[in-house]
C-alpha cells in the first residue's frame, strides 16, 4: 500500500514475496538471530530465509537477497529514467502550464496500472482533470486503457513496472 496525499493506493505483493517476515526480521531482527538490523524491506527477503534449516549459511542468503533488491532497485530507476525522458520528448509542446499528465504519467510507470478515480485521488484533482491528463497521454501514445479494468497501463510493454 502507498500512501499519497492521504489516500491510499493498494498493489498486490510480488509472488513469493515474505512480507510479514521480512518486516519482522526488519523491526526485531534479534529474533531471528540477525544481531543488527539488516537492509531489510518488506518483500524482498526469500522466504528460505525464514525456514528452520537452510541450504545455505545465513550470510549467503542475506547477501544474495540484498543483490537481488540492489538490482531490481537499479532496474527501477532504469525504466524510470527512460520514462521521464520519454515524457519529456513526447509531451514537449503539447501541454498547458497547468496540465497534470507528467505526474500522471510518472505515476502509472512507478505504481503500474491505476484508474481515473484513483489517479484523480492521488493528485488532488477532478477525475474529470484526470481523464484529460490520460487523454493527453492516449493521444501522444505513451499509455492504453486495459480492457479488462479500464486501467490505465504504459502503452509500450517495457515501461511497465516490475511486478
Amino acid at each position: 500500500m502507498v500512501q499519497v496525499g492521504g489516500f491510499a493506493i493498494t498493489r498486490s505483493a510480488p509472488r513469493g514475496a515474505a512480507w510479514a517476515a521480512s518486516l519482522a526480521a526488519a523491526i526485531r531482527p534479534h529474533l531471528f538471530g540477525l544481531g543488527s538490523a539488516p537492509l531489510a524491506l518488506a518483500g524482498i527477503m526469500p522466504r528460505a530465509l525464514f525456514r528452520e534449516f537452510h541450504e545455505e549459511p545465513l550470510p549467503a542468503l542475506l547477501r544474495s537477497a540484498l543483490q537481488t533488491a540492489t538490482d531490481n532497485a537499479a532496474a527501477d530507476l532504469r525504466v524510470m529514467r527512460e520514462a521521464v525522458t520519454l515524457a519529456d520528448k513526447q509531451l514537449a509542446g503539447r501541454l498547458y502550464a497547468s496540465s497534470t499528465a507528467p505526474q500522471v504519467w510518472r505515476m502509472i510507470v512507478s505504481l503500474g496500472p491505476l484508474t481515473r478515480a484513483e489517479l484523480a485521488r492521488c493528485l488532488g484533482v477532478t477525475k474529470r482533470t484526470a481523464s484529460q491528463s490520460v487523454s493527453s497521454l492516449q493521444e501522444a501514445g505513451m499509455v492504453r486503457l486495459r480492457e479488462t479494468d479500464s486501467a490505465i497501463v504504459p502503452a509500450n510493454a517495457d515501461l511497465v513496472p516490475r511486478e
